[in-house]
């Protein structure tokens, strides 16, 4: 798999006029934009794909409330700051939307059908897809996840020859409902066009294959630390990560102390598809450890390490 630099590439913003009109004084919109790719509707075993940036960096809100605040996170030279729009930042849960199209979008590219872009999106399949309920609420929370999407900045800071520039862009570029509810606040149908950098991602196939349980992890932590398992443990027998740079890398507000807490809760419900916790509390400071679940593969790969001892300690925790 190729591991492209997407997440420097900024998306162009061009409004959106009403049906076939260009927006107003702005003739290139209707120039510019992308053809309308129409997701192929099927609800059950569709392949789940993730973009390899949004899965490295903590982009998306852990917050059940609105978030409003300004975080930035740096690593190795580069900068990243998420700022949200007075609806409050995208969140863990939002970015299903955007899972949903990439894993379309893909799929569409491998059966040979030409795909854009702006994507047409049927509002029941996507609930059935991603696990959600299909009550009347859900329709009107749709809504809501494209605002918070749209109004969501990232902004990178990039170095080309020693100056460093700033680039800022959107998850989304825009968003419409075409088709709404009979009490129209909810969409039955959207059309919305997904950044440059994130359709770039589907097309380089800088992405990943999550498991569909995925959508099933009800808690936006639980999320996330699975992203960064299938992300740094992938298909390796093992990953570790001390819990304060877990704490950094995962997006999370809460105190250090708290974090452990929680932590150390979803390591004893152990509700993570592919992969098993553990928290390593004999070391300073402690760490998280993520292994397989594929029993034959870890025992095989702690053997060539040495660390059969290490391994089954672990997992004999487990049992007791």
């Amino acid at each position: 798999m190729s591991h492209h630099n997407t997440d420097s590439e900024s998306a162009t913003l061009f409004p959106l006029g009403r049906g076939d009109e260009p927006a107003s004084g702005n003739i290139l919109a209707s120039a510019v934009q992308p053809d309308l790719f129409v997701v192929l509707e099927a609800i059950h075993d569709w392949p789940v794909k993730d973009d390899v940036s949004s899965m490295e960096y903590p982009i998306f809100s852990l917050s059940k409330n609105r978030d409003t605040r300004i975080r930035v996170y740096s690593r190795a030279g580069r900068s990243i700051r998420i700022i949200p729009s007075a609806v409050g930042a995208a969140t863990v849960f939002d970015k299903d939307i955007l899972i949903y199209c990439i894993s379309q979008i893909v799929r569409g590219h491998d059966a040979g059908i030409k795909v854009s872009r702006r994507v047409r999106v049927d509002v029941y399949p996507f609930l059935l897809g991603t696990r959600r309920s299909t009550g009347g609420a859900a329709y009107e929370r749709v809504v809501d996840m494209c605002r918070r999407l749209k109004g969501t900045t990232i902004e990178t800071n990039v170095k080309t020859n020693e100056k460093e520039q700033l680039e800022g862009f959107g998850l989304i570029e825009d968003y419409r409902v075409t088709t709404w509810t009979k009490n129209g606040k909810g969409a039955l149908e959207l059309e919305l066009t997904i950044s440059e950098w994130l359709y770039r991602a589907a097309m380089d196939f800088d992405i990943l294959t999550l498991h569909p349980d995925y959508f099933s992890l009800g808690q936006a932590l639980e999320r996330r630390l699975y992203e960064l398992a299938r992300k740094h443990c992938g298909d390796k027998a093992w990953w570790e990560i001390s819990l304060p740079l877990l704490l950094e890398k995962t997006g999370s507000s809460q105190t250090l102390r708290r974090f452990k807490q929680e932590i150390k809760e979803i390591v004893e419900r152990d509700p993570l598809p592919d992969y098993r916790m553990f928290l390593d509390e004999s070391v300073k400071p402690n760490k998280l450890v993520i292994m397989t679940r594929d029993n034959a593969k870890l025992v095989c790969e702690a053997n060539k390490a040495g660390k059969l001892s290490w391994v089954s300690y672990f997992l004999q925790k487990k049992l007791t």
